[in-house]
């Protein structure tokens, strides 16, 4: 099967089939209601920049004279999690589906972190937000259902002032409570309600 990803429209599509974004079913979780458009506008469009710093960066692409400076401290905090932990990447940036339940996402990076297979998260955000968890369990599961096994799930925040910090994920309630906002999402959908915090597909 072919999974393929429109990054204009953040629509995924396997074979011709629409699925579920992992942001669009965690959507319920994140309210964001009390903050203005363009400050959710600007930081999505500085925390894309930093991702894409990042990437650059460990496929060996990245010419760090022509980087934006105001990215260069979250570069740094990057490089230095890298460093200090071995990270060895298989993957980055990868879209992945859930081949049994059939949602869909793009998966940070996965590899080797301490030696142990992780599935990272990179957020430039002030907190580290309690989604985090389900959100790593989703990408986990996809892994998993593709016989990839991934034992650890990491949020690495990076900061303005060059530091990271590194959160690892372990509650057991995260996946379920994944599956359940996934059930809620299909029944809605069945029953054709008007709930587009729930039913929305794109992220």
């Amino acid at each position: 099967m072919s999974l393929t990803f429109n990054a204009a429209s953040h629509r995924y599509d396997l074979d011709g089939a629409r699925l579920p974004s992992v942001t669009s079913i965690l959507r319920p979780l994140q309210d964001f209601g009390s903050v203005p458009a363009d400050v959710l506008s600007a930081a999505a469009e500085f925390g894309s920049a930093v991702h894409l710093a990042c990437e650059l960066h460990d496929q060996g692409d990245l010419d760090t004279d022509t980087l934006d400076p105001a990215l260069m401290p979250y570069l740094t905090a990057w490089q230095a999690f890298c460093r200090e932990h071995d990270a060895r990447w298989e993957m980055i940036e990868q879209p992945l589906y859930h081949t049994v339940l059939r949602y869909a996402g793009t998966l940070d990076r996965f590899g080797l972190v301490d030696g142990i297979p992780a599935v990272v998260d990179l957020k430039t955000t002030a907190r580290l937000y309690p989604v985090v968890g389900p959100q790593l369990a989703a990408y986990q599961h996809a892994l998993q259902s593709h016989n990839v096994q991934a034992l650890r799930r990491l949020a690495v925040q990076l900061r303005e002032d060059g530091t990271y910090h590194a959160q690892e994920y372990m509650d057991t309630t995260d996946w379920p409570l994944f599956c359940s906002l996934l059930t809620v999402r299909g029944w809605c959908q069945r029953h054709r309600l008007n709930t587009p915090n729930l039913t929305h597909a794109d992220d």
